[in-house]
């Protein structure tokens, strides 16, 4: 008896689709010989669909036909404060990933309320997920695989928006360490003068530069060139006009847009307040700030841990 979109055999009310099911197993019960794919083309199923059901299905049980929930038989509540902090995090960290925040709490000592995708999904359905243009690469003639700190140090220079200064950073690119200080103007006496307390700073941090790797500007010229080989360090210029040759340090520079620029307020500060303030920034770059790359460890406990 058909009750809507029901209807009773032996006892036991089936929806349209429980009739369907029960459908495709009388008919690969009839069939001979058995032909499993046939069967789904003709009822329009994927074969996966059909094992799943014949594994399901009990021959005397009209009731292994129902359908199945699937929601989870235990959920975790999460306290609505907790989202609130978790997102107010994002709005101050607009920058940083899911992944960053779930390493965070562990560093912090703290056992992670929910998973990092879980994050992400909270972050999502409010808006704060920031969309990237991603391009493509070029391979490179480059020497650009190294393995060991100091193996390689890209350098390049930025314009600092407000008051005519330029950032000059220098990295390397496996422990990710920097070092960075603003000019007025970029020289090549300033470069070199940047060169000797990166060497200085790079020494007492247990790392020998090796490689320096900047791009073909005015300011690593002859006189660069020629101070880099007196001190028995190598040099190389990237290709003309292909900045992605010099991206470990290209990416550095808009961690600091992100996370420092945004942030701070510049254009008042004289040069010596600046560089203060650079210095303060990149003490916490290299200590505090966990670097997906290196397994969420910070640049100095990686240097730590392999020189």
């Amino acid at each position: 008896e058909k009750g809507g979109v029901m209807k009773r055999l032996r006892n036991v009310e089936l929806s349209e689709q429980e009739l369907f099911r029960l459908k495709v197993m009388d008919a690969y019960e009839r069939m001979e010989p058995k032909n499993v794919r046939y069967l789904c083309k003709l009822m329009g199923i994927h074969h996966s669909t059909f094992y799943r059901l014949k594994k399901q299905y009990k021959h005397f049980n009209l009731n292994s036909l129902k359908l199945r929930s699937r929601r989870p038989k235990h959920t975790r509540t999460i306290s609505w404060s907790l989202v609130m902090e978790i997102c107010d995090w994002k709005r101050k960290n607009p920058a940083k990933s899911h992944y960053y925040l779930y390493q965070l709490w562990l560093k912090e000592g703290r056992t992670p309320p929910c998973s990092a995708k879980t994050i992400y999904n909270w972050w999502k359905r409010r808006g704060l997920i920031q969309r990237k243009h991603l391009r493509k690469r070029r391979k490179t003639k480059l020497f650009n695989q190294a393995s060991i700190p100091g193996e390689l140090v890209q350098i390049d220079t930025k314009y600092i928006n407000g008051r005519r200064r330029f950032q000059y950073t220098a990295i390397d690119v496996v422990s990710k360490w920097r070092y960075i200080r603003a000019y007025n103007k970029q020289t090549q006496e300033n470069t070199i003068d940047f060169l000797k307390r990166l060497i200085r700073k790079a020494e007492e941090k247990g790392i020998g530069i090796l490689l320096i790797q900047t791009d073909n500007g005015h300011e690593f010229q002859l006189l660069v060139r020629e101070y880099l080989s007196s001190v028995d360090i190598s040099h190389q210029y990237i290709w003309i006009h292909t900045p992605d040759q010099n991206g470990v340090v290209e990416r550095s520079h808009r961690t600091d847009d992100d996370e420092f620029y945004h942030l701070t307020e510049t254009q008042d500060l004289t040069l010596d307040e600046l560089n203060l303030k650079l210095e303060e920034w990149i003490l916490f770059y290299n200590t505090k700030r966990l670097h997906f790359s290196l397994n969420f460890d910070t640049p100095e406990e990686y240097l730590v841990s392999h020189i």
